[in-house]
């Protein structure tokens, strides 16, 4: 009997592991199937907004929909590439005064002048010829991501009809009704985390544009993106815009510190005031969990792994708290602060 526990616990192991392995080799696909299924629950309830307010049929306000999301995504894509492209050229000049900057520092430690000679321009040139060579996977990608999203967006409507065909049972209204519960309440859950960041961003540009920050646009887009890492994300960049602030402005620390005041408030107001009286215990994750996913995620698919951890590790986790045989794995995944009800419906 405890080889058979140690057998099973093995297995679970290697399955594991044979699963990330697996998602790691097929990223280039299964990446933008999962994104496109994130998306779709934000999505959803616009397409049937539109729909419903403009009375069109349900191909065309798809149709509608993505258009308008690829357009915007078009116009901040254009003003992103001009800001990378300006910090290129201005590159030297930062480095310059970093290198002026870690002189007393490089003294004091007693390290070779040579130390302060990092060749950052020729480093961020080869970083990114290595972004253009894979330029044409991005394509790809977004290509897939934009299929999957229509073909997601066409199919939801026979989605309960297709369920209760395949699996005549009677059980299988109950599942659904979990199944659309957790659908819910992930929508909401992406929706406002969504919402949330954008403000954020919003906040910051023009914040930085008012205070002539360099690059602004590049750091509300970064903040953007960044806010959808608990705690992390907002430390890491509030300490990338304030760093970069303090060379733009150096010798004086006035502006950096100023900088540095906004962003901690903005983000505690964001973060830790609006966003859980909007999400609830929704977004209770263990800072254990967050790390983790973090990792594996970012094992798994790199970067784009580590911004969908926590969405993917917070619809697990609703998931799981609507399954009742699913509910313990919930329990693991909070923090601890408050405990979790089981659902009342039951399998």
């Amino acid at each position: 009997m405890k080889i058979d526990r140690i057998s099973t616990s093995l297995l679970a192991i290697l399955t594991v592991f044979a699963t990330g392995a697996v998602l790691h080799i097929t990223s280039h696909v299964v990446l933008p199937f999962i994104t496109a299924v994130l998306a779709s629950f934000v999505v959803i309830p616009a397409v049937d907004g539109i729909q419903r307010f403009l009375r069109l049929p349900r191909s065309i306000a798809i149709a509608v929909l993505v258009i308008l999301i690829l357009g915007f995504g078009f116009l901040v894509g254009i003003f992103f590439y001009s800001s990378v492209s300006t910090l290129y050229r201005e590159m030297p000049a930062y480095m310059e005064k970093l290198q002026v900057v870690l002189k007393p520092w490089i003294r004091f430690f007693g390290l070779p002048p040579e130390a302060t000679e990092v060749p950052i321009p020729k480093l961020v040139g080869t970083y990114i010829v290595s972004l253009s060579s894979r330029f044409m996977d991005f394509i790809a990608g977004l290509i897939l991501f934009i299929l999957f999203l229509i073909f997601l967006l066409l199919e939801r409507p026979y989605t309960k009809t297709k369920v209760l065909q395949a699996f005549q049972s009677r059980l299988t209204t109950r599942i659904f009704r979990i199944f659309n519960h957790t659908a819910v309440q992930i929508t909401r859950f992406l929706s406002i985390k969504l919402l949330i960041s954008f403000l954020t961003g919003m906040g910051a540009l023009v914040f930085f544009v008012l205070y002539g920050v360099d690059f602004p646009i590049l750091w509300a887009v970064l903040t953007f993106f960044f806010n959808f890492i608990p705690s992390l994300g907002s430390i890491l960049i509030t300490v990338i815009t304030v760093g970069f602030v303090g060379l733009q402005y150096y010798p004086s620390l006035t502006e950096a510190a100023v900088v540095l005041i906004f962003m901690t408030v903005l983000q505690q107001i964001m973060g830790n005031l609006i966003e859980p009286k909007l999400l609830g215990d929704q977004l209770d994750l263990s800072p254990v969990v967050i790390i983790f996913s973090l990792l594996v995620w970012g094992w798994i698919w790199g970067i784009a792994g580590m911004f969908l951890a926590v969405p993917l590790t917070v619809a697990l986790k609703i998931t799981c708290e609507n399954v009742p045989y699913l509910h313990p794995i919930a329990i693991l995944l909070v923090s601890g602060k408050k405990s979790i009800e089981p659902e009342e419906e039951h399998l």
